[in-house]
């Protein structure tokens, strides 16, 4: 469920807190969809049970000696 209790103001004021201090009313309209959209993704996930080895590593090795 999205949190419709989210507002324009609150997304300005957060955005000023980071910096972003020079954003149009459109884009703090896309910001305000957006943080409403991970919020809701967020609070579906099943976090309680998960251990830090649940999370998935990407390992890259650069071999210098190989080609491809």
């Amino acid at each position: 469920m999205a949190d419709d209790s989210l507002t324009l103001d609150e997304i300005r004021r957060m955005a000023a807190e980071i910096g972003l201090t020079r954003l149009t009313d459109d884009h703090l309209q896309q910001l305000l969809r957006a943080t409403k959209i991970a919020r809701a993704r967020g609070a579906t996930l099943p976090v309680a049970t998960l251990a830090p080895a649940d999370e998935p590593a990407h390992v890259y090795r650069f071999d210098a000696g190989k080609q491809a």
